[in-house]
């Protein structure tokens, strides 16, 4: 790539593999002498290398990435760091995805086999790109039998509520936890279909995949209710599961309006109601 041909720097597209586009942007930033501004804070001294530097990055992306960044459209360091954290996630959600595109590639009609290779050497990379700079063979091992335990679930709304949690997780996926999940998940199914659904609750396996305990290995998980400091599907603070709306977006159900401490349990009965629906074979 000569600045004749590109002299505005590589395009940058939601649809473009970042990692590409990162070698890409920081091998022309760095002919240009201001790659450094993305990697050091900045000085009083580098004003008009910084302007100049994140002059070249906007001028890299595309319209429908601009808008995702445009609080860092002043500062070159912040904008490349952040770049990065959206469009190429080290987490478990970005990886699992990974590994379902490259164990579901298959050959396609007519294509030939170096193109098939071609392929499967692009998903890898995808997947390596995704993982931690911490990342080793133990954890590599780990979320592998994690994934496998994954996958083996049919696309069936019944397992939605069961497996999202871990498909979207942004911690490392454990087996101890999903097959404790899994355990919850299976023991209120056999207790329904005996007619005794007041024997463990259906949202025990959300809460098994929301939180990370030391007794993970326990066939019963603790029961969310509204006085957990966290929520029990996104794991986050200052609200509960009664009020999570990435809980009914899952379900599919409309979000609920605020409601007082008053109406909690109302609520959190309600969203037990809704789940137990969910979980019927």
């Amino acid at each position: 790539m000569s600045d004749s041909d590109h002299s505005n720097g590589p395009l940058l597209t939601k649809d473009v593999h970042f990692p590409n586009w990162q070698s890409d942007a920081k091998a022309f930033l760095r002919r240009k002498n201001i790659y450094y501004c993305c990697i050091s804070s900045p000085k009083a001294e580098d004003a008009a290398d910084r302007e100049k530097c994140v002059g070249y990055l906007w001028g890299m992306l595309s319209q429908d990435v601009k808008p995702l960044v445009k609080q860092h459209e002043d500062e070159p360091k912040a904008l490349w760091e952040a770049l990065e954290a959206l469009l190429a996630p080290r987490k478990a959600g970005a990886r699992f995805n990974a590994y379902k595109t490259l164990t579901s590639i298959r050959l396609r009609e007519d294509e030939t086999l170096l193109s098939l290779t071609g392929r499967v050497s692009s998903a890898m990379r995808i997947l390596k790109d995704s993982r931690a700079k911490d990342f080793d063979l133990a954890k590599a091992d780990e979320e592998l039998h994690s994934v496998v335990l994954l996958m083996a679930l049919p696309d069936d709304p019944k397992f939605t509520v069961l497996k999202g949690p871990f498909e979207q997780s942004s911690t490392d996926l454990k087996v101890a936890e999903i097959e404790a999940a899994y355990t919850n998940h299976q023991a209120f199914r056999t207790a329904h279909q005996e007619g005794d659904t007041n024997q463990l609750n259906p949202l025990s396996g959300l809460a098994m995949a929301a939180t990370s305990s030391s007794q993970s290995n326990t066939a019963l998980a603790v029961v969310p209710t509204v006085q957990t400091a966290l929520c029990a599907f996104c794991g986050l603070s200052g609200h509960g599961l009664a009020q999570c709306y990435k809980f009914y977006d899952l379900l599919g159900k409309p979000r609920p309006a605020p409601i007082s401490k008053k109406g909690s349990a109302a609520a959190a009965s309600h969203v037990a109601s809704n789940t137990q629906g969910q979980l019927r074979t």
